[in-house]
């Protein structure tokens, strides 16, 4: 496909299946090639059924192998996606629309990567061959413009929190880790250590914090004043102030469970610090030794002090791999 960085306009298609931790991966791709060069950007989100969703996409794309069949009508020159159910759609754009469109798929697809143009994977995943690009962690949207423009939408009660702040990312049980109450005790008091210091917390939970983790952590916002808490669970209670608590930081605390969070955190240039999870860490090793490496993470022991790092900007490199790629096609 000829492509011109210069004077050609790129159409993005972002597929996911809506969640915000998978989508966002995707988006922030196809945002950092709008840096780059005039891009459209439009989501879709994978309608599917429950037997089909938990079909293998090999299966899936057997079953439905037109865009149609997933509710997609353009014809984009770029479609990105992440997550399992993106991949038999982006098959079926790819089987349409041959040369003319670029497919990048975002984490190991777990089928051969040959399906796509491009596979973009952790690299704590092992994945490799011709069309395949690591990075460390996973794509994000920070950027340095977003967290100030979203700090400034949350400038009222960030104003009711003192420096030094510290922000906390709370994940939960995965297939690798385990939130259990032992775990949770010790975040509550690294939580009750950053309080006695004289620090202001702001803790964002995940759609995998379990209730029980989360009324606990609203009861010590109640009892302590300069404690705010955001449950992503809670459908009422407004704005995500997520940009907002990594722009507005001083440190960042995260989970070890979550690559996103972790990944996030490292993007904006802050210390960072983990905070235990139960479990084997496995392939986790592998992200927590370059993050330690690249962004001096190390687990949190009571002190927010840290050498200092390049804020981590890997999906902007990506961007540009991207660019080179279509480029050659």
């Amino acid at each position: 496909m000829p492509h011109s960085q210069q004077n050609a306009e790129l159409t993005c298609l972002v597929i996911s299946d809506g969640r915000r931790g998978i989508e966002n991966q995707a988006l922030g791709l196809a945002e950092a090639l709008s840096s780059l060069v005039e891009t459209t950007i439009s989501k879709h989100i994978v309608p599917t059924s429950g037997i089909f969703k938990a079909l293998p996409p090999s299966i899936q794309f057997l079953l439905k192998s037109k865009p149609k069949d997933y509710g997609i009508t353009s014809a984009p020159k770029i479609a990105i996606g992440c997550g399992r159910q993106a991949i038999a759609a982006l098959m079926a754009l790819k089987k349409s629309l041959g040369a003319d469109i670029f497919t990048v798929y975002v984490q190991d697809p777990r089928i051969n990567p040959q399906h796509f143009d491009l596979v973009i994977a952790p690299e704590h995943d092992g994945l490799s061959g011709p069309n395949v690009q690591t990075m460390i962690g996973s794509p994000n949207r920070i950027t340095a413009e977003r967290l100030k423009d979203e700090v400034q939408k949350f400038t009222a009660k960030l104003d009711e929190l003192p420096k030094p702040r510290v922000t906390v990312l709370i994940g939960g049980t995965s297939k690798t880790h385990k939130l259990t109450k032992e775990v949770h005790q010790g975040h509550m008091q690294a939580i009750c250590t950053l309080a006695e210091q004289g620090m202001s917390v702001m803790l964002t939970t995940s759609r995998r914090t379990p209730n029980w983790a989360v009324e606990d952590y609203k009861k010590i916002s109640n009892e302590q004043k300069h404690i705010w808490v955001w449950d992503c669970q809670k459908q009422d209670c407004g704005d995500n102030p997520y940009f907002a608590f990594l722009g507005a930081a001083d440190a960042i605390l995260a989970t070890q469970d979550s690559t996103n969070m972790l990944t996030e955190a490292c993007a904006t240039g802050k210390p960072v610090f983990t905070l235990p999870m139960a479990g084997t860490p496995g392939k986790f090793a592998i992200l927590y030794s370059n993050l330690k490496k690249r962004c001096h993470v190390v687990p949190f022991e009571g002190s927010i002090r840290a050498s200092a790092y390049e804020p981590l900007n890997e999906t902007a490199r990506l961007a540009e791999i991207i660019l080179q790629y279509i480029d050659k096609n």
